[in-house]
């Protein structure tokens, strides 16, 4: 669809989750709604999922150019863009809460709760028509898509998920110099990585600019200045990710489209040794960017990230189409 004189409706939402213990306030997940006015009534819809320090305006950057979820709202989608149980403007329980089958339940939920409402016309009275809901796409960047890829394994959320600098196999942090071995004998972890060039990693800081400079500034990989688009908290199941096949389990058992993309300088391990732990997936793709580090949205090559993802959305959307239409033709018999 083209983004010529259309008008993106952006819309903020809190909805009830299930999962709060007894005598506890009600769990909410805060959402971001982007609809273009001039959108088909038939519409697939991408829900975006932020990485650990970030919230769900990480997709809707504030400098021209920068919106992820403006892009492809103007190319035909609805984007729900979430924050994660734990993090952002969504409700933050007790640390040891916020596991990674807890957190996965609560964004399947919202994602269901939001679905519901697009296709019912009460996401926004007046504001949203009624959405009949072609296909439904998971994207997390980091930790989001470790996030995507539990509720697809858990819940069967999506027809279809983009990991996005989500390492399967054991996220490794680049380092500028080359190293003999990551940890030198009796070296601790955390003293391994605090000699890391955490900007270098994140960014593609050969090419800096003020946005990028901004978020450098508010503190990686921990923010300690919140901005827009940052979250001062972080599920506890970060922690759990890093270790070697910590969703090996899961990702095995995906059996949708998976798109793995990363960037020329990014936290996973070589992109076809990510894809083989997809032994499920009935159809997978893999996608490097040149002139990108791991936080994507921010680099100067995000826009061809954007687009790729923009192809992936409309494969899912012929997929789902033809999973309809099958038994139809099936039970129709041979003319």
């Amino acid at each position: 669809m083209s983004d010529a004189g259309t008008d993106v409706k952006v819309i903020d939402i809190r909805v009830a989750v299930p999962g709060a213990p007894v005598g506890e306030a009600a769990w909410e997940i805060a959402a971001t709604v982007h609809v273009d006015e001039a959108r088909s009534a038939r519409s697939p819809v991408l829900v975006l999922l932020p990485g650990g320090g970030y919230g769900r305006r990480y997709f809707d950057l504030p400098d021209l150019g920068y919106s992820q979820a403006d892009h492809h709202a103007r190319r035909g989608a609805i984007v729900v863009a979430l924050d994660h149980l734990g993090a952002g403007d969504s409700t933050s329980p007790a640390p040891d809460v916020t596991t990674l089958p807890t957190v996965a339940a609560a964004n399947h939920a919202a994602v269901t709760a939001v679905l519901d409402r697009l296709r019912d016309g009460t996401l926004a009275p007046g504001a949203v028509p009624r959405v009949e809901v072609s296909a439904v796409v998971g994207a997390g960047q980091s930790m989001g898509g470790h996030i995507a890829a539990a509720m697809q394994a858990q819940h069967r959320t999506f027809d279809a998920i983009a990991l996005m600098g989500s390492s399967v196999i054991d996220t490794t942090i680049p380092r500028r110099q080359p190293a003999a071995s990551s940890l030198l004998p009796g070296q601790p972890a955390a003293d391994a990585l605090a000699d890391l060039d955490w900007p270098w990693a994140f960014h593609w800081v050969e090419e800096l600019t003020p946005l990028t400079a901004a978020d450098i500034e508010a503190g990686i990989p921990v923010k300690t200045t919140a901005l827009p688009w940052s979250s001062r908290t972080v599920p506890s199941l970060a922690v759990a990710l890093l270790e070697p096949g910590a969703i090996a389990a899961e990702v095995a058992t995906i059996d949708v489209p998976v798109l793995l993309a990363a960037g020329e300088r990014d936290v996973v391990r070589p992109l076809l040794t990510e894809a083989a732990a997809f032994t499920s997936a009935r159809d997978l793709a893999v996608f490097r960017l040149r002139r990108m580090a791991h936080m994507h949205n921010f680099a100067p090559t995000r826009h061809l990230l954007w687009e790729r993802l923009d192809a992936f959305i409309a494969q899912a959307v012929s997929l789902a189409s033809r999973a309809k239409t099958l038994p139809t033709l099936m039970a129709a018999g041979p003319r």
